[in-house]
């Protein structure tokens, strides 16, 4: 843009910096650019300062096609323009992912009915389990152990059984979907000692 310059009124004795650093940059109004060319022509002292201001121009110049000390360790950054719309779909995603069920207590399920009775033990879907076998004419050994299989026969867990106060304990931590669930109980040599039918809902 420039300063604005009166050229009905002329320098007494030197140009000051501002009509200098106008002229350098090649921004000085036409009815000032001859009379200020003459005075150069003449003053040592205002080719210097026109000199000066040339050198940090063109130090300005170098310095910015310079390459960052970051850059090749940084990626591109987006612009302000591009963030706004990331940032939006960075939100959406983030309201629509679907967050892991937070965990909840094991839910007691105290398992007593046999295969072929019309009582089936009851269990909530899609939280984690306690099973608990009340069987007091059964040796605790340490090496019984519990399949979940369901009513297909298709395995859905396996795993160790506990005694705590004379029941078999055993936590179910995978979730079950609606239906109906065998439990069966093995013995020190794989043998089949209970089933017990567990319909969850």
């Amino acid at each position: 843009m420039g300063i604005v310059l009166d050229p009905t009124k002329c320098f007494v004795t030197h140009p000051n910096e501002e009509v200098l650093e106008e002229y350098a940059l090649y921004r000085l109004p036409e009815a000032f650019l001859a009379q200020v060319e003459e005075h150069l022509l003449l003053c040592e002292s205002c080719q210097n300062t026109v000199a000066g201001t040339d050198s940090f121009v063109a130090a300005l110049k170098i310095a910015a096609n310079q390459p960052t000390p970051w850059k090749g360790f940084l990626p591109n950054l987006p612009n302000r323009t591009q963030l706004a719309p990331m940032a939006l779909v960075i939100l959406a995603l983030v309201a629509i992912w679907p967050h892991p069920p937070e965990l909840s207590a094991p839910v007691p399920v105290s398992l007593s009915s046999l295969r072929g009775s019309s009582v089936l033990a009851s269990a909530p879907t899609g939280k984690p389990l306690r099973l608990s076998i009340d069987q007091p004419d059964l040796v605790p050994t340490g090496a019984y152990r519990l399949e979940v299989v369901d009513a297909a026969g298709a395995p859905i867990w396996k795993g160790r059984v506990s005694d705590i106060d004379g029941k078999f304990m055993a936590t179910l931590s995978q979730p079950l979907k609606k239906g109906v669930y065998w439990i069966r109980l093995y013995g020190v040599n794989s043998e089949l000692l209970r089933e017990f039918g567990m319909l969850a809902q």
